[in-house]
């Protein structure tokens, strides 16, 4: 819910100013190969022709197991006006590169029915092998008021990166719905921010409820369940001048906790309004009276 624009590309420019946002988590912490994801996007809004747009730019680096999957996309977001509510429609275009580390495949300590040889496996790399192709999201999103949702869908042209003349993969397609209300309490100090997301390649979904309140728009805190996998405890600070770094801890409520005992989460924003930056330069002056 604070990063919406690592999976949404229709989400870019809707802060009002010039958004830089990165996120590092460390997956199953104890557990070989638990694996790391970072994001990292930068976007702003800009006008033409007196239409509202949006443009930025997202990497994203997940690692997991012995799979590397890294994607870089230009993302653009047009605006439509609806009264008092907005549309954003746009897509993100860029490239997937996939890497397994074949290097790094190890076989099981004890044999488990039929014999098999990992090893000497054809179906199995031997080396660090990796590959790109074109990659194309694409994501709407819809505002008003306090409520937003939104629709995205990744690698719609399902690529496919070909490793060598026997190895290919496919990333899954995948598509993310989500939505939130931000509302004041009676306490106008209290901002109350319940959201949902849900993540889904037809095979498996994943869905996270969330809930943070935001005090006197400088602290915030909350709490996240993701279905029959984790909650989520999240604290954050808006710091100053932009400035808003937050955290999280994901406590298995599966098996997974027998192997690890969670996952760590930070995010760092920093967000800048160009208007007032250009304003206030042209609004400095010299006089010969101060030197």
């Amino acid at each position: 819910m604070l990063h919406p624009t690592g999976f949404n590309p229709a989400a870019v420019g809707e802060s009002g100013m010039l958004d830089v946002s990165g996120q590092h988590r460390l997956h199953w912490v104890g557990m070989p190969n638990g694996g790391s994801t970072t994001v990292f996007n930068i976007n702003t809004p800009f006008k033409i022709a007196g239409k509202q747009q949006g443009v930025g730019i997202s990497f994203i680096n997940d690692n997991v197991g012995l799979f590397i999957n890294r994607t870089f996309h230009v993302q653009y977001a047009y605006k439509i006006k609806i009264g008092e509510a907005a549309l954003n429609i746009g897509p993100g275009l860029g490239f997937v590169s996939v890497g397994f580390k074949g290097d790094s495949v190890r076989g099981p300590q004890v044999q488990i029915g039929d014999y098999h040889d990992i090893n000497t496996d054809p179906a199995i790399p031997t080396t660090l092998i990796e590959g790109m192709n074109l990659d194309i999201d694409v994501g709407t999103w819809f505002t008003y008021k306090g409520f937003y949702a939104g629709v995205s869908y990744s690698h719609l042209n399902q690529p496919v990166v070909e490793w060598d003349e026997t190895h290919e993969f496919s990333p899954a397609s995948s598509l993310f719905v989500t939505s939130g209300y931000n509302f004041t309490w009676k306490n106008p100090k209290y901002v109350f921010k319940p959201s949902m997301l849900v993540k889904t390649d037809f095979s498996a979904f994943q869905l996270d409820l969330s809930t943070l309140v935001e005090y006197n728009n400088q602290y915030w805190g909350g709490l996240s369940y993701r279905w029959s996998d984790a909650v989520v405890f999240l604290a954050g600070i808006h710091i100053g001048n932009g400035i808003t770094i937050g955290y999280s801890f994901d406590l298995p409520v599966s098996h997974m906790i027998k192997a690890s005992w969670g996952s760590h989460e930070i995010m760092l924003s920093y967000v800048f309004d160009i208007k007032s930056g250009d304003s206030s330069r042209r609004k400095k002056y010299k006089s010969i009276r101060i030197l």
